[in-house]
């Protein structure tokens, strides 16, 4: 098992259910380990919402989201299921995007204490070395989508890995990069790497979140890690998540 690419097993095909039971969305989503048991599950805030429903469309509009929205969160490979609220209040977190950027990522607290793998553990494993930086952020520069296009899986459960380049370089906007290749619909959620070969090594490097997509135009946009980690943090520190 140690061969199979760390950052695949990392990013799990999740789905949300409306009150009712029915299936609401199955999307992109990846785990990032907080300590012992904790993790967030960081995906795009649409996944949780609607298809397209970006965050600055639905400001204002939180205490409905319990009702018209999904309202579980389940995954088949980690055995996992909750209730995404407490009442009407949801139990996650997303980027308040005051510029209406269209930061599109939220975190949902878990307890997983099997400990599976994490977006954020660096080191080897098998053939690959994970790094959390010193690979170039420059127009050209490769890497792979990890998602679920239009809900396509590997044995129900490990994403498909689909390359890019970077189309422009990675640190000109705070808020947003666009990628040369397109992940597809349901890879939204799934998380961005940088990926190289080093001799018989091959090197990946989390950069971002996958968001949306531009058909027409090949271009993919993606999260930075900046905003991402500010969603982080705030997660991590608001203790009623976790209690």
């Amino acid at each position: 098992m140690d061969l199979i690419d760390p950052f695949a097993q990392a990013a799990p095909r999740f789905l949300t259910r409306r009150k009712s039971g029915q299936p609401h969305q199955v999307f992109s989503g990846f785990l990032f380990h907080v300590e012992a048991d904790r993790y967030l599950v960081l995906t795009a805030l649409h996944c949780l919402l609607q298809p397209g429903a970006f965050y600055f469309k639905n400001r204002g509009t939180e205490d409905t989201w319990a009702d018209t929205y999904g309202h579980d969160l389940e995954c088949e490979a980690l055995g996992l299921k909750l209730s995404l609220y407490d009442g009407r209040t949801p139990r996650f977190r997303w980027h308040m995007d005051p510029l209406d950027a269209s930061l599109d990522v939220a975190a949902v607290p878990v307890r997983l204490p099997a400990r599976p793998q994490a977006i954020n553990w660096p080191g080897r494993f098998g053939d690959y070395d994970v790094v959390t930086e010193g690979l170039p952020l420059t127009t050209g520069s490769a890497g792979v989508i990890y998602g679920f296009p239009g809900g396509a899986a590997i044995l129900k459960a490990a994403p498909i890995a689909r390359g890019f380049t970077l189309a422009s370089d990675y640190r000109l906007n705070p808020f947003a990069f666009h990628v040369d290749g397109i992940g597809g619909a349901g890879c939204s959620g799934g998380p961005v790497a940088l990926r190289a070969e080093r001799g018989d090594r091959t090197l990946l490097q989390w950069i971002g979140v996958y968001v949306a997509t531009y058909e027409a135009e090949r271009l993919g946009r993606c999260i930075p890690l900046g905003p991402v980690m500010e969603v982080v943090d705030a997660a991590i520190a608001d203790r009623d998540l976790w209690d």
